[in-house]
């Protein structure tokens, strides 16, 4: 019971932080995103560098330090992208000749590990950022993050009452056809809702499209982090939040929808699509 007083707890507090720098906006939602960015890099570097004991902490440090300043700058227009584009290349650089003096065995694929956390992490947090930046409306941007927990509460509740048919069994064994679709109806009928209640450019169908989007993303990227988690044997992430984990447990599904989410109504809304 204590569990799972804890569990509820730290959920809804982690749900107000998001609402709230949502709401503001602006510096306050880049700056959220870039703690996001910095922890989750953190926590990937714990994870994957495990296998190699004596790497220390300085390649977390570098890792969250770079991935955290892209984050940011991205989230903006004009110089500010070129700076976050700079700041990309000057890493890759500066990793790969660290790499050269760097005397491990496995101090080659210690670079793709490091590739695959800016990839993985610093991309698709700053296209978050700044589609938030360029839509310049909250409730677009809320709607995202609503539809995220909208497809795992829909998946939850269906998948544990009438699930039958797993979904990926090598990777998530609770997972069931019956319980994404449950997720899918959620996030259609959330993305309807949206097009009659949000004043926005989208129209009706892509406010549906971006339902179907969000389920189909969020669930792989959940899967994403499964196959990382088991391939190194781990349970959870991290310890960040009682009850559910570290911070990568909690934003895996957004990492998969924003850069998702992002073209799409990029594209979408830019050439008036549907």
């Amino acid at each position: 019971m204590k569990n799972l007083i804890m569990r509820a707890a730290s959920g809804a507090i982690y749900v107000a932080i998001i609402v709230a720098a949502t709401m503001a906006g602006g510096t306050w939602f880049s700056l959220l995103m870039t703690i996001f960015a910095a922890l989750a890099a953190i926590e990937f570097t714990a994870l994957t560098d495990s296998q190699a004991p004596n790497a220390g902490p300085l390649p977390a440090v570098i890792r969250a330090l770079t991935i955290a300043a892209t984050t940011a700058t991205v989230g903006a227009c004009g110089a500010s992208f070129m700076l976050a584009v700079a700041i990309a290349m000057s890493f890759f650089l500066l990793r790969g000749i660290a790499a050269l003096y760097d005397r491990r065995a496995e101090s080659f694929t210690a670079v793709g590990r490091s590739a695959l956390c800016f990839l993985y992490i610093g991309l698709p947090l700053g296209a978050m950022n700044l589609f938030e930046n360029i839509i310049s409306n909250y409730a677009v941007v809320l709607m995202i993050f609503v539809m995220i927990w909208l497809n795992d509460t829909g998946a939850y509740l269906v998948g544990s009452t009438l699930g039958r048919r797993k979904l990926f069994e090598r990777l998530s064994p609770k997972k069931s056809w019956e319980g994404f679709f449950g997720g899918l109806i959620f996030c259609v009928l959330a993305g309807f809702g949206a097009s009659i209640w949000i004043d926005s450019p989208l129209s009706t169908w892509q406010w549906i499209s971006t339902g179907v989007l969000v389920c189909a993303f969020s669930t792989w990227g959940d899967l994403f982090e499964s196959l990382m988690k088991r391939s190194l044997g781990v349970k959870d992430s991290g310890r960040l939040i009682p009850g559910h984990g570290g911070i990568l447990d909690r934003i895996d599904s957004l990492l998969f929808v924003a850069p998702a989410i992002s073209l799409f109504l990029a594209v979408s809304v830019y050439y008036n699509v549907m």
